[in-house]
């Protein structure tokens, strides 16, 4: 193996701290739990979840324990960071204790993510490796010493490993359960039913988008997965992560066919897309019998001719009367929804007619406005929204670079975007209507009362302390 390694500890780093941290859950990313299958039939290896809500001393001491006990003395040091954009700022635990560490043992830093590497201040903590976007086949051959022809690129002197050919070159993950990561009966879940998602949205970014090769996994990996969680640890609650879990009716039968076979129904949310089920209504019925009774709604907009732009086509109130079909026949469902602020062709006054429509007559449970967003990184021109590519035939004017570039068109601007979404979640929580996704609402729902994700942490941590010194 090329890495000269005999440890691996794998950091989850995808909680932005500050007031702009992510909304609270406690549902673990899945690439931490996929890199450690991959490297524990090798080397000793952990998992380290919620890192930067550890006390940096508490962490390190455990970690050295479990270092010594093991007799590691060539870790690799592991960062998954999700969308976190500062997962190595000074001042965060993982930092402090990736420092301290490679001052004690002959450590190698990887870092990993659908991140830039030009995004960091590499001053404090400088990454060896990067395996930047969806690369988890490209560290497997990397961690084999099966080198040759791995896509790399140096940047600020760093090592990128990154697949740009937008192909599907993976297949979906369904996490085995190991003892190393403390779960317990309050723990949420995720998986993935496939990989690659077969829409093409205007406004997306997603680096499977239009695949014509997606990868399922199969009933019986899902039984599996479900029984090992609810027998061995008492889970019961799961997210899907699929980018559009029913964009085929097949991946709905494979779940129901996984979930007939379990002794108890499982709870489930993710992301589905609302114009299929409203064409697919008899769908909803079998998402039910599945238990996914938590849904987001990529909607983003019931203006006609901006949803047709965005190539989804639904009309407001065909759109309506779903929505009250839903309501009435599953009350026991979360429904949420996105919905862009600023896309071209919307006036603000229609957006604030659809929020004022869905406020009072409870068409929902919940929606999330937010501005929308143009990422803008030279040299990921791959993962560009056709907004980024081609702005000028949606009539956008992008200003400059960045995750969240600046913009504007003949109706909105980004300022007033963002100023106008908040506007609109203030109006609505404060006239009934949630901002609670169906993360956060299986978070708080399959909680005991006065339970939070916080304290959930706090449980975890203690678990995990322990099992290191085991």
């Amino acid at each position: 193996m090329t890495h000269n390694c005999d440890g691996a500890i794998i950091f989850e780093a995808s909680q932005e701290l500050g007031p702009d941290r992510y909304r609270a859950e406690i549902i673990r990313p899945l690439a931490p739990f996929a890199l450690h299958q991959t490297v524990a039939p090798h080397i000793p290896s952990t998992v380290i979840n919620y890192t930067n809500n550890w006390n940096a001393n508490e962490l390190l001491e455990s970690l050295c324990d479990w270092l010594d006990a093991n007799n590691v003395k060539r870790p690799l040091l592991m960062v998954s960071t999700l969308f976190s954009r500062d997962a190595l700022l000074p001042e965060y635990t993982v930092t402090q204790v990736i420092k301290t560490l490679k001052q004690e043992y002959q450590c190698k830093l990887l870092l990993g993510g659908p991140i830039n590497v030009l995004d960091y201040d590499l001053a404090e903590v400088r990454p060896d490796i990067v395996f930047q976007g969806r690369s988890l086949h490209l560290f497997k051959k990397w961690f084999l010493g099966d080198v040759e022809g791995l896509p790399v690129e140096y940047i600020q002197g760093v090592e990128v490993f990154q697949d740009r050919s937008g192909q599907v070159k993976e297949d979906p993950i369904v996490p085995q359960l190991y003892d190393d990561y403390c779960l317990n009966s309050w723990d949420i879940l995720h998986f993935e039913t496939r990989l690659g998602c077969k829409f093409n949205c205007t406004f997306c970014t997603f680096e499977y988008r239009n695949a014509k090769k997606i990868n399922d996994t199969t009933q019986y990996q899902l039984y599996e997965f479900f029984s090992e969680a609810q027998e061995k640890y008492g889970i019961n609650n799961f997210s899907c992560v699929d980018d559009t879990f029913n964009e085929e009716f097949v991946k709905i039968e494979n779940l129901r066919g996984a979930v007939s076979k379990l002794a108890h129904k499982p709870t489930i949310v993710g992301y589905n897309r609302f114009d299929l089920l409203m064409r697919f209504p008899d769908n909803a019925y079998m998402l039910d019998d599945c238990g996914f009774h938590g849904h987001y709604f990529g909607i983003e907009t019931l203006h006609t001719d901006a949803s047709k732009m965005i190539r989804k086509g639904i009309r407001k109130e065909k759109a309506f009367e779903f929505m009250r079909w839903l309501r009435d026949e599953f009350p026991h469902w979360w429904t949420s929804s996105g919905y862009i602020v600023g896309l071209p062709l919307e006036p603000k006054e229609h957006i604030i007619s659809v929020m004022r429509d869905i406020r009072e007559q409870k068409l929902l449970k919940s929606v999330m406005p937010s501005p929308l967003g143009i990422y803008n990184i030279p040299g990921n021109e791959h993962n560009f929204s056709e907004f980024t590519k081609y702005p000028d035939r949606y009539g956008i004017e992008v200003l400059d670079t960045g995750m969240d570039a600046t913009w504007r068109h003949d109706l909105m601007d980004q300022k007033t975007a963002k100023m106008l979404a908040k506007r609109l979640a203030a109006q609505n929580v404060k006239n009934g209507l949630d901002t609670l996704d169906c993360w956060e609402w299986i978070s708080r729902m399959q909680a005991p009362d006065n339970f939070t994700a916080d304290l959930q942490i706090q449980h975890y941590i203690a678990r995990k302390k322990h099992f290191l010194k085991m």
